[in-house]
């Protein structure tokens, strides 16, 4: 559930285009935009805690998306008296939508790296990616996640470097689009960075750099099932993915049953580190619901086997549409993290990309349990962050010229620039001060591995009556590969063994176990303690011999 008591900018309420009258009931199924007030924090946590769908706020009137004359009856029956923004949200935006498209067909160019002037769909979303791969063989790998979604479709990444075949120990800035459906823009200002940066390749002198250094790697879309309910207006405002019941694997029928709209899983609380505390719905109607268990959704399982394979020093998950950069802690029950100073340092930098407010969630925004960040941090260190994108449009999915405004920062967000905040962010993912480097040296041709086994912890899990259960601890791993060059040296960037404690400002003293296996000879292994910023000097010359 967006539970945003924020601003919301004057545009933004013109955008939705209607005065403001008393609501009146409306059949099921019908979506609508409406406003209440709730000047004081009690009103305010009432409000929360009827799992609608929660929009934005100024000052103290609230914006809330209501899907069908269920959820009117029920902030109806909680007191509140809404006034109508607009009467009929589908209806608007499916004739705004073609109006826009009709429009795009006699239009110019974009200046966005493709020149696009709509949003793109699921198909060509997947066969871009494949054109990008074949169009860029040395640049740009392809590659399927392991976890087909609920409704069997793949989930397709890119890998994109310098020599992107080679197994060399780069770090890996990672991003990610559509966790939530009706996000749209995420897909656009993923896809265009990555042919922004292709095609400035040795014409940018930074970015041939960052692809000598780095790696990036972009799931554009994790949430592919949604994604096409909501981009084919099947289900225009749908936030979750297609998950109708616990444990059931839904057919396209059900996922597209207008009487299933408001069921499914939130993706960004099904991460497993702190998942099922404060800010994750425990009811499956919730637009925050949590899931059965942690990594319980496999589109959520593909992100855990990309951070736990790849080493992720920073990752952008990519929303829309609050102007946040968002870190860790996520929740209260959070310590502040062991790498503070860093970590926020970096926050503060991308948020001036953005010109947005940057910190940790409840400081900033609202409470969450189970984001991308919390995983991503308390298992590997990662500097991770949550983007909200295109504030002050209409909606998640706003009129395409905003998409365009927010990539270069021109237009309705002056010098907020989605593309300068992702070089601060590839840059810092290159930065070996910001992460740490196992080097040394050993046989050519050897295959090397790190890895180390260890156990998260959920939070102390809400249950759906509201009381607090127990901390759940499940296993977790990291594992990653590299290759030696011809020359019998090696140089890997890596997360820190040293890994943040879920509990207190510290580090626990953890250690990489660092493996050399070499065909036909013996395996040798250490293990390797190194820090934030440090150098672990090693030598596995003798791996293979007998």
């Amino acid at each position: 559930m967006l539970r945003r008591f924020l601003s919301l900018t004057a545009a933004a309420v013109l955008a939705v285009g209607l005065a403001a009258v008393p609501a009146q009931a409306k059949p099921d199924n019908v979506v609508s935009v409406v406003r209440v007030t709730a000047p004081t924090k009690a009103l305010q946590a009432k409000l929360i805690g009827l799992d609608l769908d929660l929009m934005d706020a100024e000052g103290t009137s609230v914006n809330i998306m209501l899907h069908g004359a269920r959820d009117e009856a029920k902030l109806r029956g909680a007191g509140f008296a809404p006034q109508i923004l607009v009467a009929d949200v589908t209806a608007r935006n499916r004739a705004a939508r073609q109006a826009e498209e009709a429009r795009a067909r006699s239009l110019a160019a974009s200046p966005l790296p493709t020149g696009r002037v709509s949003y793109r769909t699921l198909s060509e979303t997947n066969n871009e990616l494949t054109r990008l791969a074949r169009t860029y063989p040395d640049r740009v790998k392809r590659f399927a996640l392991p976890n087909r979604s609920l409704l069997d479709q793949t989930v397709w990444g890119l890998e994109v470097t310098h020599d992107v075949h080679a197994d060399d120990g780069k770090p890996v800035f990672l991003m990610t689009g559509l966790h939530h459906s009706r996000e749209w823009p995420t897909v656009e200002l993923t896809m265009e960075f990555v042919w922004d940066v292709l095609k400035n390749d040795r014409v940018d002198p930074r970015i041939t750099s960052l692809l000598d250094r780095a790696r990036l790697i972009v799931v554009p879309i994790v949430n592919p099932d949604g994604f096409d309910m909501s981009r084919s207006l099947i289900q225009e405002q749908k936030r979750k993915n297609c998950r109708v019941a616990d444990g059931h694997r839904p057919t396209w029928v059900e996922c597209a049953d207008p009487a299933n709209f408001d069921k499914g899983v939130d993706l960004n609380r099904n991460y497993g580190a702190f998942w099922g505390g404060p800010g994750a719905g425990t009811s499956g109607l919730a637009s925050n619901y949590r899931g059965q268990a942690p990594f319980s959704e496999p589109e959520i399982r593909n992100i855990r086997e990309l951070i736990s394979s790849k080493q992720v020093t920073v990752a952008i998950s990519n929303h829309t549409p609050d102007a946040r950069v968002l870190r860790v802690p996520s929740a209260p029950n959070e310590p502040r993290p062991a790498d503070e100073g860093p970590y926020d340092a970096l926050a503060q930098a991308l948020g001036a990309d953005m010109k947005w407010p940057a910190g940790p969630w409840p400081e900033i925004y609202y409470v969450a349990s189970g984001t991308t960040e919390e995983t991503a941090y308390y298992s590997a260190g990662t500097f991770a962050f949550t983007f909200e994108h295109t504030p002050g449009g209409r909606g998640f999915h706003p009129p395409y010229p905003f998409v365009i405004d927010q990539y270069f920062g021109t237009g309705a967000y002056p010098g907020s620039s989605a593309r300068a905040a992702f070089l601060t962010a590839f840059e810092a993912a290159a930065d070996p001060a910001r992460h740490s480097v196992i080097t040394g040296k050993a046989p050519r041709g050897a295959k090397l591995t790190v890895q180390k086994n260890f156990t998260l912890d959920t939070s102390p899990v809400t249950n759906p009556d509201g009381s607090t259960g127990l901390i759940t601890p499940f296993p977790y791993g990291l594992r990653s590969t590299s290759s030696v060059d011809r020359d019998g040296k090696f140089e890997w960037h890596v997360n820190p063994s040293l890994r943040p404690s879920q509990y207190l400002q510290k580090h626990l003293n953890e250690s990489w176990t660092l493996t050399c296996h070499r065909p036909g000879g013996r395996t040798t292994q250490v293990q390797v303690t190194v820090a934030r910023g440090a150098v672990a000097e090693v030598d596995l010359s003798r791996c293979g011999r007998w």
